[in-house]
């Protein structure tokens, strides 16, 4: 295997290498940094799943209604022989120990209604968690750059390399942060409609705040009409004024991607409680609570129409481009 930049998504990078901002296809040595990327979007989804889970509106209408009504029952006797708020007070004054005492009977019966909730964001969020446990094993990873990546990581001379343009990494002192990968749907396009699959977005989390997102669905759109070009040739087709048809999978509890992509002109078409776009094994019970809670994993469309003025785009653009990544105005 040709030696792998090392990546390490729990240490920060390297403050004394060069702040230097670049960007690179997908080439062997950086093929294990490339799955570790990919394979980290479904463990952060699995956390703000959890978190979207435990502080959903209606667990919290849940938890307002509940935890009072437990803290009345163990402090009954108090509420009781008070007629109101400023009785109470006294009576409390003047037994500290006890109402205290009444309270930390109550903490037991809090937490356990908190950990059968949190459970339930737990067993949810597993959909996902169980995706980056098996990603590597169950190669899911072949699934999202589209071809066989451990040969790819074999031979810095392999035929695969030219599949290695289908990714875009952003690299920054010397580490990616960030990676979008597509495949072309070669069974189902046709010369008048060609269809691309943006198979993964992913930003390191400390990078969420750049607009890096944005930078490569920008890139993900030229290279699939750079691909559509290859594929008329490919075809020898003269087609004219085809159409190209990009979509991208997002979960509906991740609002920041799914705003960047209304935001580049995508639109949503479908949704499906099967949160595992790989092997779909979700029980019935975990999509019941998917339906109730609004979770989903939505399906993003962009049509492009095309002219032969296309090819001189893609010639000149910046994106597609190796290397340095020029600042954006």
């Amino acid at each position: 295997m040709v030696t792998q930049r090392d990546i390490d998504l729990n240490a920060p990078l390297d403050a004394n290498a060069p702040s230097s901002l670049s960007k690179s296809p997908l080439t062997p040595e950086l093929t294990k940094a490339a799955i570790t990327l990919h394979g980290d979007r479904y463990k952060q989804s699995q956390a703000n799943l959890t978190r979207f889970v435990i502080w959903h509106p209606y667990f919290v209408a849940l938890y307002s209604m509940i935890f009072p009504t437990v803290l009345a029952y163990y402090l009954w006797d108090y509420i009781s022989i008070s007629d109101n708020l400023v009785e109470m007070y006294f009576i409390v004054s003047r037994n500290k120990r006890d109402f205290i005492f009444h309270i930390i009977k109550a903490i037991p019966t809090i937490a356990g209604i908190f950990g059968i909730f949190g459970y339930i964001a737990y067993i949810l969020g597993d959909q996902l968690g169980s995706i980056t446990h098996r990603y590597v094993a169950e190669k899911y990873c072949n699934f999202t750059f589209g071809f066989d990546i451990k040969e790819f990581a074999q031979d810095p001379k392999t035929p695969l390399l030219k599949n290695g343009k289908n990714s875009e990494l952003i690299i920054y002192r010397n580490q990616p942060i960030a990676i979008a990968t597509l495949k072309p749907d070669l069974e189902q396009s046709t010369p008048e409609n060609f269809i691309v699959v943006i198979t993964g977005i992913h930003v390191r989390k400390v990078f969420n705040t750049v607009d890096f997102d944005s930078l490569l669905i920008e890139w993900a759109v030229l290279r699939s009409r750079e691909l559509y070009q290859e594929f008329l040739l490919k075809k020898g087709s003269k087609v004219k004024n085809g159409t190209i048809f990009v979509t991208t999978d997002s979960y509906s509890f991740d609002k920041q991607q799914q705003t960047t992509l209304s935001r580049c002109g995508f639109k949503l078409l479908s949704s499906s409680l099967e949160l595992n776009p790989f092997d779909p094994t979700s029980k019935s019970y975990e999509r019941s609570f998917n339906n109730f809670l609004g979770i989903a994993r939505n399906t993003f469309g962009l049509l492009l129409t095309t002219e032969r003025d296309d090819v001189e785009l893609l010639k000149g653009s910046d994106l597609l481009e190796k290397d340095q990544v020029k600042k954006r105005h």
